[in-house]
């Protein structure tokens, strides 16, 4: 089964219906990049796609498999066999490899990250938590997106490693929102404000400037990814019921620090979280509609 053969076939019977890559992926319902693949010889067509492809050709699938003549039944069969064990060959490259890598990479900095977490005896800065969370999240975008260009050719399949990305990203910062505002805490706290601004005044009047980029910058950015799992995974799309959902949100949070001695119930984390989860939700809905 000469695949380079095949490569070459469809991208003269393409070029001889006068049809261009786009419209190739259009009608067949998979990515421009998965054509270029099939012409290049650097993918091979899903087996599923092999009879619409063969019909947008207008070439018989045993043609198109043979990439010089039509063949019987039996012949057909044999090929297409062929073409399957070739083509499975060809899918578990290099590019495989790094994909599972990078999948493995995810887990191990994440399980590294879950380790001293939950140590009592080690205090993770608020921005090495962040930074190992963010390199897991993008090790397992990037497995994604190898898997999106090097094996991805259905449209819906290309939205199905989208929407798996999320998820596990969504898993991922979910679990760092949890440990920050509650599982990880070790200290004794259980008091609240009520008093709009009396904690930003408060840090202000310290002048320690650590203390109040971590509070205000902190609650304004920690919650910003949760509205965009909002927006994207639970479709919550609509502005006041983003707003009624991402105040209810921060609220009950805040609610369980205090029953559960774990931080304080105040006011102005309420009104910080839920306009960073605002501005964000803003920002990407002009964006999306561009």
């Amino acid at each position: 089964m000469d695949l380079k053969q095949i490569a070459a076939f469809i991208k003269m019977k393409r070029k001889a219906l006068g049809m261009t890559q786009a419209q190739l992926a259009e009608r067949l319902a998979v990515s421009e990049k998965a054509v270029s693949r099939w012409e290049t010889g650097r993918g091979t067509p899903d087996i599923s796609l092999l009879l619409p492809l063969a019909h947008e050709l207008h070439v018989e699938v045993g043609e198109l498999l043979n990439a010089t003549m039509q063949e019987d039944a039996n012949q057909a069969v044999v090929q297409l066999l062929a073409y399957h064990e070739a083509a499975k060959h060809h899918r578990y490259g290099r590019s495989y490899f790094r994909m599972i890598g990078c999948y493995g990479l995810s887990a191990l900095i994440f399980l590294c990250y879950l380790r001293f977490e939950y140590d009592p005896h080690v205090e993770l800065n608020y921005l090495v938590r962040l930074g190992a969370v963010l390199a897991a999240a993008f090790t397992v975008v990037l497995a994604n997106r190898i898997y999106e260009v090097h094996y991805a050719e259905k449209l819906k399949d290309k939205q199905r490693i989208q929407r798996f990305s999320q998820w596990i990203v969504f898993v991922y910062y979910a679990i760092l929102l949890f440990n920050m505002v509650l599982f990880a805490r070790y200290q004794f706290v259980h008091t609240f404000n009520l008093i709009p601004f009396a904690t930003i005044a408060a840090l202000v009047r310290q002048g320690n400037a650590w203390a109040i980029s971590v509070n205000i910058a902190g609650n304004l950015l920690i919650f910003m990814p949760l509205s965009y799992f909002l927006y994207e995974l639970f479709a919550i799309r609509e502005w006041k019921m983003h707003l009624l959902i991402s105040c209810m949100i921060v609220i009950l949070i805040e609610l369980a620090q205090y029953l559960l001695h774990v931080g304080v119930a105040d006011v102005d984390d309420v009104w910080l979280c839920t306009f960073g989860m605002m501005l964000f939700y803003s920002g990407y809905r002009h964006w999306m509609r561009r």
